[in-house]
């Protein structure tokens, strides 16, 4: 994956605060590396020592978008969420191949994309490829903005917050997905892809975030229709008992789950199950089959509650004014 991945140490990207402590560590599969967990006495918990800027295109590896374009479905419930603007125009943060962007402007969106890595093969004319926070965009000018499941991979989410009100049109609509830290598990069970996801959010904690930068909240979902949360790894926690001591994930991860890595179960079934049977024992089998049982059951009880792993948020910006006001006293 291109050699070792520098790291640096970061204050709270929300509140400033060095004030952190140590979750739990991990060792990724895709970098062989160990990363560390932090939480913030402001709720915000991400990794730390964080990879450096130059560094992140190495978390990804190449079959990272493999099997990744069997999502007809998911982008339908995707465009849904948008408002009804015949031509209107979207910016899609992180849109990767564009699959998303083709499908809204079929729907008669004026769209267009941008992503750090140039995941097409082919010049695409509606992406821009670079970072974000330094492109020469027209402000108060797009209707949508989209985000899925970006925000938790960026190094400062507060400059991409800033970016997005200066880009939106008054009253224009911010609809992004990120993971939710406070639902049930998901502090404890190690399930979260570290290190590519830097920041683990909470509700709070992005309602924050839209406030500081002029965004009101109109809607949070709390559902699985476009994204699924597992807190695996629950049963040995339990197993190695409630101690708030920092942990290492090896000792309690789904030993089968982690297998899968970033691939999505679809389309490698028998591939997993192949790759279970020869290198996890059979009492972590066992293990891992209860373990599966308790994070789907958890999962499914979180969405019942309002608090599941993932959090799909409709925010709206309020106006050129308090977005002044809310600069000035930040």
């Amino acid at each position: 994956m291109g050699g070792l991945i520098e790291t640096e140490y970061t204050t709270c990207d929300l509140c400033g605060s060095e004030d952190q402590t140590l979750l739990y560590s991990k060792i990724d599969p895709v970098t062989d590396q160990e990363f560390h967990v932090v939480e913030c006495r402001c709720g915000m918990a991400f990794v730390n020592p964080m990879p450096s800027e130059a560094c992140i295109p190495k978390l990804y590896p190449p079959d990272y978008m493999e099997g990744k374009e069997l999502m007809d479905s998911r982008y339908s419930r995707m465009l849904d969420l948008l408002p009804d603007e015949a031509g209107g125009r979207l910016l899609d943060i992180g849109c990767a191949r564009g699959d998303f962007i083709l499908r809204a402007q079929r729907r008669g969106w004026s769209a267009e994309g941008v992503d750090l890595i140039p995941w097409n093969r082919s010049e695409h004319p509606s992406i821009l490829i670079g970072d974000l926070i330094e492109m020469d965009l027209p402000e108060n000018y797009y209707d949508a903005i989209t985000a899925w499941a970006v925000l938790e991979h960026v190094r400062r989410p507060s400059l991409y917050f800033r970016k997005v009100s200066t880009l939106l049109k008054d009253k224009g609509l911010f609809i992004f997905i990120v993971p939710n830290f406070d639902a049930l598990g998901m502090r404890r069970s190690c399930s979260e892809d570290i290190p590519r996801h830097l920041w683990l959010f909470t509700t709070r904690s992005v309602k924050s975030y839209l406030e500081k930068n002029g965004m009101d909240v109109v809607r949070i979902m709390h559902n699985s229709s476009i994204y699924t949360a597992y807190p695996f790894g629950l049963l040995r926690d339990l197993l190695y008992g409630l101690s708030p001591r920092p942990r290492h994930c090896s000792a309690i991860e789904n030993r089968s789950v982690s297998l899968l890595r970033n691939a999505q179960l679809r389309g490698n079934l028998l591939r997993w199950l192949s790759e279970v049977r020869s290198r996890v024992k059979p009492s972590d089998m066992l293990l891992d089959a209860l373990d599966l049982a308790m994070g789907v059951a958890l999962s499914k009880w979180s969405s019942l509650i309002r608090n599941y792993g993932i959090i799909t948020v409709i925010a709206s910006k309020n106006g050129e004014k308090k977005l002044r006001e809310n600069q000035k006293t930040s």
